[in-house]
């Protein structure tokens, strides 16, 4: 009988230490993907005020004063947001690092600008809209000084595309990459991929990964996560590699959604995660917030986000 796993904790040992604020602050975005839910980016919902969300941070910041404080900043697309850098900077005053997960359109201008209160930038390439070669400047652009994560959106249709542009950013060294698996209405169920297209999602880190030359390290937050087994062995995965095996069921398990992170949606909802398990904690312009303390169970068939696969879980007996 194969023997099953009965933690799912952080490769990295460091990352237990951190608690990691993801927000998407509106559904405003200037893509419109096929593949991506209208109400993430019609620009039906306001921006939340720099008054409400300074006041959340900083009740962050002191309830979890124990804790390293990572934000990262989604949209739609989140740089279209006027006071985006002037929150940045906020957190950056504050000893708080700052990630952002963009499509990277913004001009070279922009990049060059703000660059300063960036920890971590995910540029998402999308093969509908993104411009080839802009995309490619903005990574040569950041990749030597801010930690720098691509991930290539792997449209079945356009998937000889994404793979030659794949290979063309993997030559820029300094950066990671994921070649992401589509999934419809970020719902349940995958794409249809043919056989050879789920061998290269299967195979990337050999085709591409391993490939990539680093001259400099960065500090980093979440990352690949390593099953233990009973007998104390481990094993190193990822979330993109857990979504595309379609092992990614952890229901009954406790999981630290709640404990290591938080969402906040483009309402201003708190959540643990965006599998929404528990329901809402609150809103964040709430004068007080009960955050949770304790590992949740799961009772999810499907952890489909990679920001939530990225949290410690836990066999429940």
């Amino acid at each position: 009988m194969e023997q099953k796993y009965i933690k799912l904790e952080h490769l990295n040992p460091d990352h237990k230490n951190w608690f990691v604020v993801n927000w998407c602050l509106g559904n405003t975005c200037n893509f419109a993907c096929s593949y991506c839910p209208s109400h993430l980016h019609d620009g039906s919902i306001k921006w939340p005020t720099v008054e409400t969300i300074k006041k959340f941070i900083l009740k962050i910041k002191n309830h979890y004063s124990d804790k390293n404080l990572y934000f990262e900043f989604t949209g739609g697309e989140v740089t279209m947001y006027r006071h985006f850098t002037e929150i940045c900077q906020y957190c950056t005053d504050l000893g708080i690092k700052v990630g952002l997960i963009s499509n990277g359109s913004r001009t070279i201008r922009y990049w060059e600008d703000n660059m300063q209160y960036f920890d971590h930038v995910c540029l998402s390439f999308h093969p509908e809209y993104s411009e080839e070669q802009h995309f490619i400047d903005v990574v040569k652009l950041l990749h030597n000084d801010v930690r720098t994560h691509v991930n290539i959106m792997m449209s079945p249709e356009k998937f000889d595309f994404c793979y030659a542009i794949a290979n063309k950013i993997k030559n820029i060294g300094n950066i990671s990459m994921a070649l992401q698996p589509l999934i419809y209405d970020f719902g349940d169920t995958l794409y249809d991929y043919n056989d050879f297209q789920k061998k290269i999602f299967d195979k990337q880190h050999e085709l591409i990964v391993k490939h990539i030359k680093y001259t400099k390290s960065f500090d980093y937050y979440r990352g690949a996560m390593s099953k233990v087994y009973a007998d104390g062995t481990t094993e190193p995965s990822s979330a993109h590699r857990f979504i595309n095996e379609k092992t990614n069921d952890w229901s009954g398990w406790k999981c630290n959604v709640g404990v290591e992170q938080l969402i906040v949606d483009m309402y201003g909802t708190i959540q643990r995660g965006w599998c929404l398990v528990g329901g809402p904690i609150g809103n964040i312009a709430d004068d007080d917030i009960e955050f949770p303390s304790a590992p949740i169970i799961c009772n999810k068939t499907m952890c489909h986000c990679n920001f939530d696969i990225m949290s410690t879980k836990e066999y429940n007996v």
